[in-house]
């Protein structure tokens, strides 16, 4: 785990160009300028309007979106990985790009999109060169938030990443969501049947990757048969995460031999990291499964410096772990303090 940390994490995936040292964020502290946050609509008010394509431009440049798709539930089939930019143009602001600070995705509780079985849904990677770099320290980024809220992602799979893309880090994943840097908000969101590789020592997130993510916050959400190595349903490397009043039933963590084999940890929820805490909130995690340990929530902080608190939380009727923590099967924890209370853990 320290291992996949350390390439993921430790440095900027490369340095920046040389012509671009006297505007580099990273270096200099030089004040990159911020695109202006615009308002979308996806569709005219029919089913018919609301095209894949228009959907991958507007969410590429962000801004507040939402959908114009008629009365009734819609699904928009997903056959090339929709993806937000780090500016306004895709390029380094030495090249003129301005800095996003919002992509918030609004369904209206009526949007479906579905991956098919043969594509991840979401992409984002602040040192992803083609996304334009805000500096060398890439990884460090934060002035981007990503929100999803009122949307129902189903048929992810990220098990072959995104072509001609760099991975988010320690393997990848994230059937339905994977990102790098900046923060993630999930509000009122539905997970089912996303996907990424089944065995990986590190790689995980059946339906969410993050890693180095700088704020994680997940509340009023469901997440049900996702799988991956790691994480059947969440998986997080070096990512502080907020999960309030959700569940996590029957995802899967479908890899074997814990993090010096094939993966298998955390049935429900992943965690590698460091100082990063994590907090489950008003929240079922249930009916998951492990090939290894963790069979609710997996959490290492491999300097021993993060907290795992739960608050009026079930962790019950998971399965498969071969390890645990104590007398608590359903949960795997190393780090500096483990907080329970008013929750159930098996």
């Amino acid at each position: 785990m320290a291992a996949a940390l350390a390439l993921a994490l430790g440095a900027a995936v490369n340095a920046a160009p040389a012509d671009a040292a006297s505007v580099d964020t990273g270096a200099l502290g030089v004040a990159v300028a911020t695109a202006p946050v615009k308002t979308k609509v996806v569709g005219t008010g029919t089913p018919a309007s609301c095209t894949e394509k228009k959907l991958y431009a507007a969410v590429r440049t962000g801004g507040k979106i939402k959908f114009n798709c008629g009365p009734n539930p819609v699904t928009i089939k997903i056959t090339k990985t929709l993806r937000t930019c780090n500016t306004h143009n895709c390029k380094h602001p030495w090249q003129g790009g301005k800095a996003l600070t919002v992509m918030t995705l609004d369904g209206g509780n009526k949007v479906t999109l579905d991956g098919g079985g043969k594509v991840g849904i979401f992409y984002a990677n602040s040192c992803e060169q083609t996304f334009g770099w805000l500096s060398s320290s890439c990884q460090n980024d934060k002035t981007l938030t990503i929100t999803f809220k009122n949307i129902t992602f189903v048929n992810g799979n990220a098990t072959k990443g995104v072509p001609k893309k760099a991975s988010v880090g320690g393997g990848g994943g994230g059937g339905a969501i994977a990102m790098r840097g900046n923060k993630l908000v999930v509000s009122n969101v539905t997970f089912k049947s996303n996907k990424c590789v089944k065995a990986h020592s590190d790689a995980g997130g059946g339906a969410i990757r993050v890693v180095g993510v700088k704020s994680v916050k997940i509340k009023n959400s469901t997440f049900t048969s996702n799988k991956c190595a790691n994480g059947g349903a969440i998986s997080s490397l070096q990512s502080p995460m907020t999960i309030t009043d959700s569940k996590i039933t029957s995802n899967t963590a479908t890899g074997t031999g814990a993090s010096s084999g094939k993966g298998g940890n955390g049935g429900g929820v992943y965690f590698d990291g460091t100082n990063q805490n994590v907090t489950i909130s008003g929240t079922t995690i249930s009916k998951n499964k492990v090939g290894a340990g963790g069979s609710g929530v997996f959490y290492v902080s491999n300097n021993k410096t993060g907290t795992l608190t739960f608050t009026n939380s079930k962790v019950t009727s998971n399965t498969g772990e071969k390890f645990w923590t104590g007398k608590r099967k359903d949960l795997f924890f190393i780090g500096k303090k483990l907080v329970v209370t008013k929750s159930t853990i098996n």
